[in-house]
């Protein structure tokens, strides 16, 4: 087991509530009769109560954006850290979102050495599954977070039931013990604080709230700093969990939990609404055993990703909540009565609106194009034809030789800091843009396609990469983007050895000494990093200054590298 203060996440459960109904999910959301909604003075003490935490302090649900303060509640998180630059507010392509929120969290790594040293983020996050309030917030999101564990769950993935006693399936003490301890969510996943307490276990809290437990550890400053040996009764939860137990899997989507004879009658008494609408499982169980008829799949693919392969499908690219084709169209021309047109169009629109004057004429298909990029709210989108050569969604752009056009949502913090008043005094375009957040002001061109950031930074560099698992995959997807040349990929796992990655073969670690050269190795791995890289210092006569992890490539990619 792992004491609170060495582990990469501690959960804030604000909310139960979710618009998902996901089998086996692990906060057991759907059996509760009525969802709770923290209050913000919980909140508050919360977190407060993580001073001095070295790890990522995470808003958890449920859905978080389903809280009615969410808004309130993160920008409460935001304040105990300096304020970031908002890495998303340029306009990102289906195939690239997800890639672009991996690199923000691994930019945000850090040496940590409190505790258990580690690569790590220290900072603000949340969990979601970007649905429309996700959408709603992502600007102030976006601007607060440097993690967001997105998954909206429309791809496939696979989900291990909670539902299970480990007496069920005969498990003696001593044995039992030895699982308990080893437990992969409580090892690799986070501690939790809900409105009863604090938790060594995210899931731990969510049973005591939906069993009306006597709740956890006051929330106090430091409460964190436990070690497994004063976790005490709270241990008692373990013994109705079946994440320490190696049982089997089922696709979300199936909207069915999975759930044993003992876990049936318990939801029963309580009256679960998932249980009594039919979305439940009872597991056959003969002799310790769960029939091979009660199983689904068993696919359990890493400790840091269980429940999928590969980061990028935590996102559907075709079904995404994200995207828009709706826009509130208007001419509106500079002059006395400009705020007032705008008010007018803004009282019209659902959420985006595209402004332009008179003699400008947007592409027919304007609609469909814009709808390929997920849009920050907080963006405004702007051309002047007159200072442009580049006006790919204008037709008539050569011809008409000034004018201007403008693409921006409602709901952005910057409108909504103009005000109605504040908007009906605008007297032009150029007024507005002047009291839009300057940093948030990207040009409504060919730039939407373009990514010149990664422009000859890694071209003709050498790379030798070790680990082929989910950081390698997007380590290896960012080298071949900016034309590095990967010369050598290296896996600890002598049983992958001549296993194909990315059309890569993999080599023993030992491959590293073989003679092949490199300007660079890159260890892909997020939590062995540092023994990892003194190995290859110490064993492997690596020099250190030719080590990279991931976040470092970032870096160097997206403009922020220094050495």
């Amino acid at each position: 087991m792992k004491s609170p203060q060495n582990m990469r996440i501690i959960e804030i459960d604000i909310t139960n509530a979710c618009d998902k109904r996901c089998s086996n999910c692990t906060r057991l959301c759907g059996h509760q009769q009525k969802p709770f909604f923290m209050d913000f003075d919980t909140f508050k003490r919360a977190v407060d109560s993580l001073d001095g935490y070295q790890g990522i302090r995470s808003l958890m649900g449920g859905e978080p954006t389903l809280h009615p303060e969410f808004e309130r509640f993160i920008e409460y998180l935001g304040s105990k850290f300096p304020k970031r630059k908002n890495p998303l507010v340029k306009p990102l392509r289906s195939d690239e979102f997800i890639e672009k929120v991996q690199q923000v969290e691994t930019g945000n790594f850090q040496e940590i050495d409190e505790g258990m040293p580690r690569m790590d983020i220290v900072g603000a996050g949340m969990f979601s599954n970007m649905g429309a309030t996700f959408r709603k917030y992502y600007e102030v999101i976006s601007d607060i977070l440097p993690f967001m564990g997105l998954n909206d769950h429309l791809n496939t993935i696979y989900h291990q039931s909670a539902l299970i006693t480990r007496k069920e399936l005969g498990i003696p003490d001593d044995e039992w013990l030895k699982l308990r301890d080893r437990c992969w969510l409580q090892n690799e996943w986070s501690a939790g604080i809900t409105p009863k307490g604090c938790f060594f276990c995210e899931v731990a809290g969510v049973l005591d709230m939906l069993l009306d437990g006597p709740g956890g550890w006051p929330i106090e400053p430091g409460w964190w700093k436990r070690t497994p040996d004063q976790f005490g009764d709270q241990l008692h939860w373990c013994e109705l969990c079946g994440f320490a137990l190696d049982t089997f899997t089922r696709d979300s989507a199936e909207e069915v939990d999975d759930i044993s004879p003992e876990w049936y009658e318990r939801l029963k008494e309580l009256k679960s609404p998932k249980l009594l609408s039919g979305r439940a499982n009872v597991l056959k169980i003969e002799n310790g055993e769960i029939a091979e008829e009660s199983k689904r799949e068993n696919k359990h693919f890493s400790a840091m990703m269980p429940y999928i392969e590969h980061y990028e499908d935590r996102f559907n690219a075709q079904n995404s909540v994200l995207f828009t084709k709706e826009y509130e169209e208007a001419c509106i021309e500079d002059g006395p009565d400009f705020g007032k047109n705008l008010n007018i169009t803004l009282e019209k629109a659902k959420e985006w609106v595209l402004i332009h004057s008179k003699n400008v004429y947007m592409r027919p298909d304007y609609a469909e194009q814009f709808g390929k990029y997920v849009l920050n709210p907080g963006t405004m989108h702007f051309i002047d034809l007159e200072n442009s050569t580049d006006a790919r969604f204008v037709v008539n752009a050569e011809t008409a030789g000034s004018g201007y056009a403008a693409l921006f949502s409602k709901r952005a913090i910057s409108l909504r800091k103009i005000g109605f008043d504040g908007v009906a005094q605008l007297k032009g375009i150029y007024e507005l843009i002047g009291k839009w957040q300057k940093d948030k002001v990207y040009e409504l061109s060919s730039a939407f396609d373009r990514d010149d950031e990664l422009a000859g930074k890694l071209k003709g560099k050498k790379i030798a990469v070790w680990g082929a698992g989910a950081a390698g995959n997007r380590a290896i997807k960012l080298i071949e983007k900016a034309d590095g040349d990967i010369v050598l990929l290296v896996d600890g796992d002598m049983h992958r050895e001549g296993e194909s990655f990315h059309g890569l073969s993999i080599s023993p670690v030992e491959a590293i000494k073989s003679g092949v050269l490199f300007d660079y190795l890159l260890i892909a791995n997020y939590t062995q990093f540092y023994e990892m890289r003194n190995e290859a210092i110490n064993r492997l006569s690596v020099a250190e200054d030719k080590i990279w992890f991931v976040s470092d490539l970032n870096r160097l990619l997206f403009g922020e590298y220094r050495r």
